[in-house]
């Protein structure tokens, strides 16, 4: 019995993470990685009180390079 409802549990995680991830990947891919890696570090961060952490994680994670800041200044 517990391994039908651990099937499920892992069934249901896996729809949520193809729901909730497709989007962000289709619009960029090269960046996916980045918001995999830093989202669940940063919230652990944020939670045990090192803020200044999570933001240098927030700032490399959304960090755009000269050549995409100039396409969207224009």
């Amino acid at each position: 019995m517990e391994y039908i409802i651990i099937t499920i549990l892992i069934i249901l995680f896996g729809i949520f993470l193809y729901w909730a991830y497709l989007p962000d990947y289709k619009r960029n891919p090269k960046e996916f990685w980045k918001t995999i890696i830093g989202m669940p570090i940063g919230m652990l961060l944020g939670g045990l009180g090192y803020t200044e952490l999570n933001d240098r994680l927030k700032k490399w994670a959304t960090d755009k390079s000269g050549k995409e800041k100039n396409k969207v200044e224009k």
